[in-house]
Order: structure tokens, then sequence, then C-alpha cells
């Protein structure tokens, strides 16, 4: 199933995209309500929190009162941290049984108030922000008649803007009305999530759009690259040597087909092999396959790697796994590192993309017509300036 993270500050309009999200077929999970359900009367979440925080924080009818231990936990960090030890375990293994009781091909989302917070982003196939400004938001949370002063408090003990949008794939920008919203709600559900579902159905990754088209260095490649990495990373642990971006995007200023390009550096290739449904169960999804032999090492085997692509539309990935100290391995590193530090040899490879890139008229063809220029240009130029500047391939 596709499982989606739904996070916000408070007041940003999450409950909004959650609900229009429902009324698309997600099947939604509020991480709120699981925190009340997991401290209602009777529960031993209950019994944890009075047992820190002492009876009163319990209203007349022994239930949590709420507002009473917002007092204690907003104005002492320290006391918040402790709270959320106790609940956001429950809160977890609560929404894991929910989530295994749904139907395989469901879409599930889980309105997370606290993903950046907690570390929880690697753990979903997508994870969507929402923003709004910060005085619309405190306008929004005096008419729920929260004072001022305690919804300042709120936002600021919650994550930054900026600190959410680290983790999440995707930003909703919700500034112009409900209508409007919804709008850009739905344009995500049909150009992003259900393809990303029904790619995940069929256990297969998203293709590299056939159409070759180039576009501008975009500031975003980076952070896109460390949602993937980060992903791979929970998968595989420490069999992942090393995780790098690479290839073009890896380079800024260089032009570059909006694919993001990652090396997972293993010890041996069969280690990927034993963790395949693990990575499917993730999104990423491949085979084995051979880079094109370079003339100083001729035999195809060194040149093996397993080639994975990820499902999401809308992050278009090639994985390539290769061995430690492997042709391939180093020369992924030294291509990048090359193109960061020498300008001229940059501007060189970016007008020899555009040569070719005229004369083919697929992605496939001009992957093909590249390999020349990488025997006779790239392979010998990026050596010569591996031995003048002493670089060596980082370890891990």
């Amino acid at each position: 199933m596709l499982r989606v993270a739904l996070t916000g500050g408070i007041g940003a309009g999450k409950s909004t995209v959650a609900a229009k999200l429902s009324e698309l077929g997600a099947r939604v999970i509020d991480a709120d309500a699981l925190s009340r359900e997991v401290v209602a009367p009777n529960t031993e979440g209950l019994a944890a929190v009075v047992s820190r925080f002492g009876r009163e924080v319990l209203d007349t009818d022994g239930a949590l009162d709420r507002a009473e231990l917002a007092k204690i936990v907003f104005s002492d960090p320290p006391a918040r941290s402790e709270l959320e030890a106790i609940v956001h375990p429950r809160v977890r293994a609560r929404a894991r049984e929910l989530t295994d009781a749904m139907p395989e091909d469901a879409i599930v989302v889980q309105d997370i108030p606290l993903l950046a917070e907690t570390g929880q982003a690697p753990g979903f196939h997508l994870n969507i922000d929402v923003e709004a400004p910060r005085e619309l938001r405190l306008e929004r949370l005096a008419e729920r008649g929260l004072p001022r002063a305690d919804a300042i408090r709120r936002i600021d003990a919650q994550a930054s803007d900026a600190e959410r949008r680290e983790v999440c794939d995707v930003v909703i920008h919700n500034r112009d009305g409900r209508e409007d919203l919804e709008r850009r709600v739905a344009m995500l559900w049909e150009e992003r999530i259900v393809p990303f579902a029904e790619n995940l159905q069929a256990g297969r990754a998203e293709p590299r759009p056939e159409k070759l088209q180039f576009v501008e260095s975009d500031p975003a490649w980076p952070r896109r690259f460390e949602h993937l990495a980060a992903r791979l990373r929970r998968v595989l642990g420490p069999s992942a040597v090393r995780i790098d971006h690479v290839g073009s995007t890896a380079v800024a200023g260089l032009p570059a087909k909006d694919v993001i390009d990652i090396q997972v550096t293993v010890v041996a290739l069969p280690v990927i092999d034993a963790f395949a449904d693990a990575l499917g169960d993730a999104g990423f999804y491949g085979s084995a396959l051979h880079d094109a032999p370079k003339p100083e090492f001729p035999n195809p085997r060194v040149w093996e790697k397993r080639f994975y692509g990820y499902a999401d539309p809308g992050n278009v990935a090639q994985i390539h796994f290769r061995p430690i100290d492997s042709p391939g391995q180093r020369f992924a590193l030294l291509f990048r590192d090359w193109m960061r530090a020498d300008a001229a040899a940059r501007a060189d490879y970016a007008q020899a993309k555009g040569v070719l890139a005229a004369k083919a008229d697929s992605t496939s063809e001009y992957a093909e017509a590249k390999e020349p220029w990488f025997d006779h240009e790239g392979w010998p130029r990026a050596n010569r300036w591996a031995a003048e500047t002493g670089w060596h391939a980082p370890v891990c």
C-alpha cells in the first residue's frame, strides 16, 4: 500500500487537506485522535501520564485535562519531551495496527503534526507539508478561541516551516482560501498520489521520460536526493557503506535531465539481492545491469551493478548499487567531484551534452551517444585531474 505522511504546523490547514484526501479515497489515520485514544480513561497511557505529572492533570471525571497538561508542557520543553516519550510510541503502535488491518491496495494517509520532530519521515513513501503564513495561522487559532500568547507558544514549540520542508516531498501552500487548497489537493491526488499507488501495486519504478529534455540546475535537487537517501538508509542500515548524489543533478549549475542519480556503495552486490523485498516495500525496484566498460577495465564483470528506480512519479530517480572500490563506483564519485571543481571541464561537458542532445531523438539514444565522449574525453580527463590534484575516492 502507499503510505503517505501529512504534516503541518498548528493552524496551517492540515485538517482540511486530510478531509479532502479522505473524500478522494484515502484512508486517513489521525495522530491527534490516536493521541487522545492512548491516554483515554483506564489506559496504561493515562496511568503513565498521571505517574509523571500528577493527578492535577485529571478533570473531575478522571479523564485527562488536556488544557491543564498543555499549560505545563508548552512552557517546559523537558516536560514536553517526557510527555512525548509516553504518548508517541503508543500512537505509533496503534497506527501500525490500523494500517496493517487495511487492504493491500489502500492509500493510507497518516496525519502526523510532529513528523519532522519525531524522525518518522523516511518510513513513508511520500511526505506532504501544509504551510500557511504565520499571521494567518494566528488568526485561525484566535477564531478557535485560543489566546494569542498561547497560540504563539504552540507554534514556536513545533518545528519551523523550513524544518518541515527539509523532510517533506511536497509543500502545499494554504493562503488563498479553502477552495484553492482543495483544488491543489485534488491535483496532487490525480497527478502524483494515484500514479504512485499504481506503480507500487504493479511493483515497478517510475521510468525516466523517453522524451529528452534538459532543465536548468534546480536547487531542489539536493533535497530530493536527501529524501530518497533517507529512505534507503532506513532499509539498508549499515549495509550501505555510503550513499552519494552523483550525476549531473549533483553538480550545481549544470543543466540536466530532471532525474536524480544516486550511488549506493556496498561491500558486495549479493547484499542488495538480499534486500530486494524490503526495497520493494519502500518503493524501490530494479534488477542486475552492467555499466559500459572503460578501456583500462574491459571485463564486463567488474562493471556489474544493481540498477533501481523509485515508484514516485514526482521524484524520478536512478539508483546505482555498486561494490566498493569497483571502477564504476570510483568513477561516479570522481566524475562528480571533477565537475564540481573544474569550471572549464563543466563547461565542456555542458557543451558536449547540448551537441549530443541535438542529434538524439530520445533519452535512450542520448545515453548511448554519450558513451564515446566518456571513453575519449570524460574518463581520461577525469583521471588526469585526479592524479594532478591527489583526489582519492572517499571510503565512508
